[in-house]
């Protein structure tokens, strides 16, 4: 069969075409020459990673999104019946880390006001999403006026129950700004540290279990405050670190924070003492001044 010029450049082109698609074919018309195999391989790597990259940063974007929707978050201090709040939210620096740190400070109708901070274990959307049931149902819940040991049983309840695939942490209690007592119970989370005059110390734990853990009941403790004094509620994710056990972190802590007295600073000396800006975890901190009697509210 006759062909013409112009048929035969264009079957050559056609074969060109194939044996380019083909690398161990274009190796061989490239005089017998193999392609590394590593590099063959790392051409579509490196597409997926630059998708996968795009996809972890849109799934940070969105959990980091939905965070600031629930959490309201404060540049300044605020004041609620009896205190005065300062709160700051870190964010892990990982885009696949970022957690279920949440926290109330809320006034109650019947004038006392309700403190929590908690941690869902994990990270990611679905930690983000276990924080929203949680805090929202604690939100709810605390309009009974049932005792702090109760609130923390239900929430358990809520996990075991609705959330198992998750742990969590929780402190919750309610600060009454006529006699300034602290009443809390606690799950399984690093305890509040109250800074009075020259010294700081952790508050004596009462019994809980981690949410999800078990169906143990919860204890209760309670706290006389005095004006002046400090209080910091903060998650694991300001002491803790892969390279410093537990106990560690909160003595550098307890060092950092000693004869602090406002707000702003103790979380300040405290992120200089344990801040990094390579942070595993999300790190929540709550700190709340107790105000002298009759000191008259602001609105921030």
């Amino acid at each position: 069969m006759l062909t013409t010029d112009t048929e035969q450049a264009a079957a050559s082109r056609q074969d060109r075409a194939a044996a380019s698609a083909r690398p161990d074919a274009a190796a061989r018309q490239a005089g017998g020459t193999q392609i590394d195999p590593e590099l063959a391989a790392a051409i579509p790597k490196q597409g997926t990673e630059t998708g996968l990259s795009a996809e972890l940063a849109m799934h940070r974007h969105v959990t980091l999104e939905l965070q600031r929707a629930i959490l309201p978050l404060h540049d300044e201090p605020f004041d609620l019946p009896g205190l005065r709040v300062m709160v700051r939210y870190l964010p892990a620096s990982s885009a696949t880390r970022v957690g279920g740190d949440w926290y109330i400070t809320a006034e109650l109708p019947d004038g006392r006001v309700l403190l929590a901070i908690g941690d869902v274990a994990g990270h990611g959307l679905a930690a983000a999403a276990g924080m929203a049931r949680l805090r929202g149902a604690l939100a709810g819940l605390s309009i009974t006026g049932a005792p702090p040991q109760q609130l923390v049983g239900w929430l358990n309840d809520l996990v075991r129950h609705v959330d198992d695939e998750h742990t969590a942490s929780v402190v919750a209690g309610y600060f009454d700004p006529a006699s300034r007592m602290l009443t809390w119970a606690q799950a399984g989370h690093p305890p509040p540290v109250l800074i009075r005059g020259p010294w700081a110390r952790p508050l004596p734990q009462p019994d809980g279990i981690l949410l999800g853990a078990g169906c143990r009941g919860y204890a209760a403790a309670t706290v006389q405050l005095e004006p002046g004094d400090l209080l910091l509620l903060y998650s694991d994710g300001l002491v803790e670190r892969r390279d410093r056990a537990f106990d560690e972190g909160l003595e550098i802590l307890l060092d950092a924070v000693r004869q602090s007295t406002d707000p702003d600073l103790v979380i300040g000396a405290a992120l200089a003492a344990l801040g990094s800006t390579h942070a595993e975890d999300d790190t929540c901190l709550v700190a709340l001044r107790v105000l002298d009697p009759g000191r008259p509210a602001t609105t921030r």
